[in-house]
C-alpha cells in the first residue's frame, strides 16, 4: 500500500482538527456538581505545576501554576486520587464524595522545586536507571540489574536534545554500534562484527521498506549479542536487534506541535497531539504526524516525506485492557547511489580516486517512491494475582513503486561502470501473532519469573527485479576526466529498456511456528539464574516466478536455541555481576549441485555467545554496564567449485563500555565504546574481517542548562563519534577510512515551548558508510534550527 504525499497533506490536517474535536467531547461531559479538589506542593512548600492528578474511575487533570486542582461534577462514591510527577514515585489518598459536598486531597512531593524545575527544564535525560528497565527485553519485567543480557536504551529526551531525526540517528548513542543504512533507506547498524539490518516495533516484527522517522518514537532499545532464544531467526542478527518503542496515549490532553529548517532547503513540520476520547472509561487517543521535505548535498537527488501514526487505547476494566496502533509512512525521492570497486582496480581508498565529493552521477528524474505500515493490536489480561496473558497481532508492509538504486562500480580511477538496479510494482508482508503467558510466584520459598510462549510469523514478498547492466552492458560508462560527454541517464531511457524485457515477478513465502519458555530463579534475593528455550519449526515454500511458473528453495527446518544467565548482585540494587551464554541461528535453504545434480541439504547457521560482566546504578546518578565477549559462528556456507560446503566458521571477541552520569544538577552525559576482533577461521576468507565492520566504535555526548535564574532553561550539548577504518572488499583491501563527527547543540527549554539549533559534522569531515556491500558518501557539515510549542 502507497500512500501519496499528495493525498497525505489534507490526511494530515484532518487527524489535527480530528483529535481537538475529542478533546472538545472530553470537556463537553457533565454529571453533577460534586467535588474533588486539592494542593500539590513540593517538600519546600513551593507549587508542583504540571504533576497529574488521577482518580480511580480514569479521569485525570494537570495541576496548575499555582498547584491546585479540581474535578467537577462527580458521582457520588468513594475514589482513589494519585498524583504522579515524571521520575517520582506516586502518591494516593482514598476519598469519600457525598452528594452537594467536596472532598479535600493535598499532597507533598518528595522532591524540591529546584528538581521539578530541572526536569520540566531539561527532561528526565538518558534515563539514568528507571528508563533502563525494559519489559521486552527478556519479555519479562527485569530490573536492569537482574538481567544477565546487555542492553541499551535511548529516550525521547536525548533524541530531542540531539535533534535526531531518523532511527538510525539514535543509534550513535549505542555502545560498539555503527550506523549504517541499506540502499533502499532501511536503518541499520554494526554491531560485535555482524550486521544488524531488521528492526522490531513494540518487540514484535515489521517488513520495512523505508526509513523509521523518530516522531513517532518514544525510546530506542538495542539488545546484544545473538537473540533467537526469544525473538525467532527470521529478522535478528547475531550482533543484536533494535526495538524501537512507539509512543503511547495517556490520560490528559496536551501535545506539541513543531517546525524545523535546514541546510539544503529543509523544512519540517510535527504535531504530537493527545486528545483522550472518553477518559473517565479509559478510552485514550494519541496521533504523531510528520511532514518534511529535503534536497541533497550532492549536484542530484531529494527527499519528501509523510509519517501518520495514530495511537488508540481502551482499559475494558481493572483486568482487560485492549490498545491499536499503527503507523504509515512514504517517501518520495532520489535513492543515493552505492559505491563498490572492481576487485582489479588496484586502489586503496576512495581518496585515490577522481570524483568530487558532491557528484552523485544520479538523475533527478529516476524518482523512487517507498512506503511501510504498521498494524500492532495488544490485548492484557489480569489472569490473577500471579499470572498475566499477554495477547499481541501485528501486521508489517511495504512497498516499491518503482525504486531505482545506481550500483556505482570503480573499474579504474577514472572509469565508473553505472548499473541501475530496479524494483517495480514490490509488495511485501510480514504477520506476526504472539501469545505470552507471564507470570511472577514462588516455588516453597523460590521466586519464580516466567514467560511461556507461542510466536507465529509468516512472510510474503512479490517483487519484479531488473539489473540493468549485469550480465553486459546497458548504459555507457561515466568518464571522470569527461563528465560533459558522459550521457545523463533518464528515466525516459530506463523505460525504453525496460519497455523491451519480459520479467516475470518473483513470488515467496515462508513462515514459522515457535514456542519459548523462559524462567528466572531467584537462588537468593541477590542471586539468580535464567533459563530459557525455544523450539522454531521453518516452513518456506520457495519462491515461484510467475513467467517462468517454476518454484525454487521450498525447503523445512527445525531448531533448538537455548539461553542461560547467571546474575549475581555484589551490592543489592546497586552494583551485579552477571554471564550469558546466548544463541542465534538462521535458516540455511538446500542446494542443487548443477555439475553432478545432487540436492545438498542443510542445516541451521549457528551462533553461541558466551558473555560476562558488570552493571553498576547509583540513584540517578551514574549507570554503567562493561562486558567482554566472544561468539562463535558455525555452519555457514562455502563455495567450493559448484558445490556448497557446510563447514564455514566466523569467531567475533571483543568488550564494550556504557557509562550515563549526573553528576551535578543540570550537567548530563552518556559514553560509550566497543572494541570488536572479527574473521572468518576458514575458506579463501580465511583471516579477513567482515565488511563494513569497524574495530574502534567511541561515542560522547554531553549537556549542561541551567535550572535557576533568569536565562534558566538555557543549555549547550557536545557530542561526538569516532569510527575506526573498515573494509569494503572480502580482500581487505580497499578502505573505508575512520572518521570523527563533531556535533553541537544549543537550546532553550521552556514549560511551554522550546528553541533549538543544531550544527552537524562541524569539522566538515568526507566520510563513506558501508551497508555491508557498498558505501555511500555521507552529509558534510549543516545545520538545523527548531521551535516547538507544548500544550
Amino acid at each position: 500500500m502507497y500512500l501519496s504525499l499528495k493525498n497525505s497533506k489534507s490526511i494530515f490536517f484532518f487527524l489535527c482538527l480530528l483529535a481537538f474535536l475529542f478533546a472538545g467531547n472530553v470537556r463537553a461531559q457533565k454529571n453533577n456538581n460534586n467535588l474533588i479538589q486539592g494542593q500539590v506542593t513540593t517538600r519546600d512548600g513551593s507549587p508542583a505545576a504540571y504533576s497529574t492528578i488521577k482518580l480511580s474511575n480514569g479521569r485525570s487533570a494537570r495541576v496548575d501554576k499555582e498547584g491546585r486542582y479540581t474535578f467537577r461534577d462527580l458521582n457520588p462514591g468513594t475514589y482513589v486520587v494519585t498524583v504522579s510527577f515524571v521520575g517520582l514515585p506516586e502518591q494516593s489518598q482514598t476519598l469519600s464524595v457525598q452528594a452537594g459536598e467536596s472532598a479535600v486531597a493535598d499532597f507533598v512531593l518528595s522532591a524540591d522545586g529546584k528538581t521539578l524545575d530541572e526536569i520540566l527544564i531539561i527532561g528526565q535525560k538518558y534515563a539514568i536507571t528507571s528508563k533502563k528497565e525494559s519489559d521486552y527485553v527478556a519479555r519479562l519485567p527485569l530490573k536492569n540489574l537482574e538481567n544477565p543480557q546487555v542492553y541499551s536504551v535511548v529516550d525521547k529526551e536525548l533524541i530531542k536534545e540531539q535533534m535526531a531525526l531518523t532511527l538510525e540517528e539514535s543509534f550513535r548513542n549505542v555502545p560498539g554500534a555503527a550506523p549504517s543504512k541499506t540502499g533502499a533507506g532501511m536503518p541499520s547498524f554494526f554491531s560485535r562484527g555482524f550486521q544488524t539490518s531488521e528492526n522490531f516495533r513494540n518487540g514484535m516484527a515489521t517488513y520495512l521498506r523505508t526509513g523509521i522517522d523518530l516522531a513517532q518514537v518514544e525510546r530506542v532499545e538495542t539488545i546484544k549479542g545473538p537473540t533467537s532464544t526469544l525473538f525467532g531467526a527470521q529478522m535478528t542478527s547475531f550482533g543484536g536487534i533494535v526495538n524501537y518503542i512507539t509512543k503511547k496515549p495517556y490520560e490528559t490532553f496536551g501535545g506539541e506541535v513543531g517546525y524545523s529548517m535546514g541546510s539544503w532547503d529543509m523544512n519540517r513540520l510535527t504535531a504530537d497531539i493527545n486528545a483522550p476520547i472518553v477518559a473517565e472509561e479509559g478510552l485514550l487517543f494519541r496521533v504523531n504526524l510528520a511532514r518534511q521535505k529535503e534536497n541533497t548535498f550532492q549536484d542530484q537527488g531529494n527527499n519528501a516525506t509523510v509519517l501518520i501514526a495514530p495511537s488508540l487505547s481502551y482499559q475494558v476494566n481493572d483486568r482487560l485492557k485492549l490498545s491499536l496502533d499503527a503507523d504509515f509512512y512514504a517517501v518520495k525521492g532520489i535513492t543515493p547511489a552505492g559505491w563498490m570497486i572492481d576487485p582489479k582496480l588496484g586502489k586503496t581508498s576512495f581518496d585515490q580516486l577522481h570524483l568530487d565529493y558532491r557528484q552523485s552521477l544520479n538523475d533527478n528524474s529516476l524518482v523512487s517512491r517507498q512506503s511501510s505500515s504498521n498494524i500492532l493490536f495488544q490485548a492484557d489480561y489480569k489472569l490473577s494475582d500471579q499470572w498475566q496473558s499477554q495477547t499481541k497481532y501485528a501486521w508489517g508492509g511495504g512497498s516499491y513503486d518503482d525504486l531505482y538504486i545506481f550500483d556505482m562500480i570503480w573499474k579504474t580511477d577514472s572509469l565508473v561502470n553505472r548499473i541501475l538496479r530496479a524494483f517495480t510494482d514490490e509488495e511485501s508482508a510480514r504477520k506476526n501473532f504472539q501469545q505470552n503467558f507471564i507470570g511472577d510466584f514462588k516455588i516453597g520459598q523460590f521466586r519464580n519469573r516466567m514467560v511461556i510462549g507461542l510466536d507465529y510469523m509468516s512472510n510474503y514478498r512479490k517483487t519484479r527485479y531488473d539489473g540493468l547492466g549485469y550480465g553486459g552492458e546497458v548504459f555507457a560508462p561515466a568518464q571522470l576526466y569527461n563528465l560533459p560527454g558522459t550521457p545523463v541517464i533518464r528515466i525516459e531511457e530506463v523505460n525504453a529498456v525496460l519497455a523491451k524485457r519480459n520479467t516475470g515477478q518473483n513470488v515467496t513465502k515462508e513462515a514459522s511456528y515457535s514456542a519459548y519458555v523462559s524462567d528466572v530463579f531467584n537462588v537468593t534475593d541477590r542471586l539468580s539464574a535464567m533459563a530459557s528455550l525455544r523450539i522454531d519449526r521453518f516452513i518456506s515454500e520457495g519462491t515461484t516466478n510467475t513467467l517462468s511458473r517454476k518454484q525454487t528453495g521450498n525447503y523445512n527446518q527445525t531448531a533448538l536455541s537455548p539461553k542461560f544467565g547467571l546474575v549475581y548482585e555484589v551490592l543489592k540494587d546497586k552494583v551485579s555481576l552477571f554471564a550469558n551464554y546466548m544463541n542465534g541461528f538462521k535458516n540455511v535453504p538446500g542446494y542443487l549441485d548443477p555439475a553432478t545434480s545432487v540436492y545438498q541439504v542443510f542445516k541451521p547457521q549457528r551462533a553461541n555467545q558466551l558473555e560476562g560482566g558488570v552493571k553498576v546504578e547509583l540513584s540517578d546518578v551514574f549507570n554503567a554496564t562493561a562486558s567482554y565477549y566472544n561468539i562463535d559462528v558455525t555452519n555457514s556456507i562455502r563455495v567450493d567449485g559448484t558445490s556448497r560446503i557446510q563447514d564455514g566458521k566466523q569467531k567475533s571477541k571483543g568488550f564494550e563500555v556504557e557509562l550515563i552520569g549526573k553528576p551535578f544538577t543540570g550537567f548530563n552525559y552518556v559514553a560509550s565504546y566497543g572494541y570488536n576482533d572479527n574473521e572468518f577461521v576458514n575458506g579463501a576468507a580465511a583471516g579477513k574481517r567482515a565488511l563494513g565492520t569497524p574495530e574502534h566504535v567511541f561515542n560522547i555526548w554531553a549537556s549542561y542548562a541551567l535550572t535557576d535564574g533568569r536565562a534558566k532553561g538555557l543549555g549547550l550539548g557536545v557530542g561526538n563519534s569516532y569510527i575506526s577504518k573498515a573494509y569494503l572488499d572480502a580482500a581487505n583491501t580497499f578502505t573505508l577510512g575512520a572518521y570523527n563527527l563533531l556535533d553541537a547543540t544549543v537550546f532553550y527549554n521552556r514549560p511551554k515551548y522550546s528553541v533549538r539549533v543544531k550544527a552537524n559534522n562541524i569539522l566538515d569531515k568526507k566520510y563513506w558508510v558501508s551497508d555491508g556491500y557498498y558505501a555511500r558518501p555521507q552529509k558534510p557539515f549543516n545545520f538545523m534550527a527548531s521551535v516547538a510549542y507544548k500544550f
